[in-house]
């Protein structure tokens, strides 16, 4: 038996949309095919894709957390669409946009890469996107720009250990709106409160999703007044509110949290995935990213059986900096390249990608004159170069 860990996000990816069977997609020229998609959105904030397919938005009504949502698609959202396959593009009929977690900065280590929300550690690493709305476009932020206090929403994979954000975006002023999950303990049904990562949740006003019980998994929305939540809105994640059925075959793409060597389990995107029938291909580690096909469990919507776990891209670390520009030199025999007066270096932990369309590349596709956006460590150099953690070549 794989061991299980809470399901964070898939009772509502399965209340919004049914993952259909064979998520594959569909080769160009070939016939349209219906396709349903959980997964972190990639490409560029022009040109979003999913499993590396541009996303035609045009006229899609957009939600997020089950609220219309007006703003944009940016990559490193977590996302579950629905739509078809048209060979070249994925043609939506609608996107939903999830939200782990969303309050003040109690704590932050930029060193470390981390940073605590209501309780939650949260992850960060070279793939998270952070944003800030300033007027009406969104600018990217380094980790460095965030400041204990700030307001940020966080999307990622989740587990009972933490949050791996790959979306974080800062609200401007205090926002006492907030949202958060975890398990439910100290359950008083007669006064309707509990304790969650050590906040008070007072849910007397709030809208109940599931039969409140102690020690379940809990998804919380309200505000928040010192350490006591208010919430407007509280899930309990208990037998029979979950709206699923059948088993089927889905695909998920994201990092993964909460790997278990011995269980051969991870978590992806909600799911508990048990890897014990796989064939994998790449190293797993907590932090990589991976495209994982296979079956939720029949009698365990939480449970996710895999049959194939690829890795896309590394485990990677938190970058420091960055910095912009077209290549003038590369050495790839020695893993080596310069933007200008700017030198770096490369490792098998270096993550590579390109923008559009979406995906990894080897070292020795990106050539003198293109055009990469690069983040970097400062602090690890090799004969004046610093180490590259990510470099992603645009289109231009």
């Amino acid at each position: 038996m794989a061991k299980e860990t809470p399901s964070l996000r898939l009772v509502w990816l399965a209340l919004g949309l049914a993952l259909l069977a064979s998520c594959q997609m569909s080769p160009s020229g070939s016939a349209p095919q219906a396709v349903q998609v959980a997964g972190v959105v990639g490409g560029t904030e022009t040109v979003p894709t999913l499993l590396g397919k541009p996303l035609d938005l045009q006229g899609v009504p957009l939600t997020k957390e089950g609220e219309a949502y007006g703003g944009p698609v940016l990559p490193g959202m977590v996302v579950v669409a629905q739509g078809t396959d048209q060979g070249n593009v994925l043609r939506l009929q609608s996107l939903e946009v999830r939200v782990e977690l969303k309050g003040p900065i109690a704590a932050l280590d930029g060193n470390a890469g981390t940073l605590t929300v209501l309780g939650q550690q949260v992850i960060t690493d070279a793939n998270t996107r952070i944003y800030e709305k300033v007027g009406g476009s969104y600018r990217n932020l380094l980790l460095s720009d965030l400041a204990v206090g700030d307001w940020v929403e966080i999307q990622g994979t989740a587990t009972e250990s933490g949050v791996l954000a790959t979306y974080i975006e800062r609200h401007p002023g205090q926002d006492s709106q907030v949202e958060l999950e975890g398990r439910a303990t100290n359950l008083d049904q007669a006064a309707k409160r509990f304790t969650l990562n050590g906040y008070t949740v007072d849910y007397a006003q709030a809208k109940v999703v599931g039969a409140p019980t102690e020690g379940v998994w809990v998804e919380v929305k309200g505000t928040l007044s010192g350490t006591t939540v208010l919430a407007t809105k509280v899930a309990f994640k208990t037998s029979g509110n979950n709206g699923y059925g059948a088993s089927r075959r889905v695909e998920l793409e994201g990092p993964i949290l909460g790997l278990d060597e011995a269980a051969k389990t991870f978590g992806l995107l909600g799911y508990t995935v048990d890897y014990s029938a796989a064939r994998v291909t790449g190293t797993l580690a907590d932090g990589v990213y991976v495209e994982a096909k296979g079956q939720v469990a029949a009698n365990d919507p939480t449970l996710f059986h895999a049959q194939l776990v690829k890795v896309k891209y590394p485990r990677s670390y938190p970058a420091k900096a960055e910095a912009e520009g077209a290549v003038s030199a590369i050495d790839h025999g020695q893993g080596t390249f310069a933007l200008g007066s700017l030198g770096f270096y490369v490792d098998p932990n270096t993550i590579l990608k390109r923008d559009d369309p979406d995906g990894p590349i080897a070292f020795t596709d990106i050539q003198v004159g293109d055009y990469v956006e690069v983040k970097y460590d400062p602090s690890r150099t090799e004969e004046g170069r610093y180490y590259a953690v990510k470099v992603e070549l645009e289109h231009r």
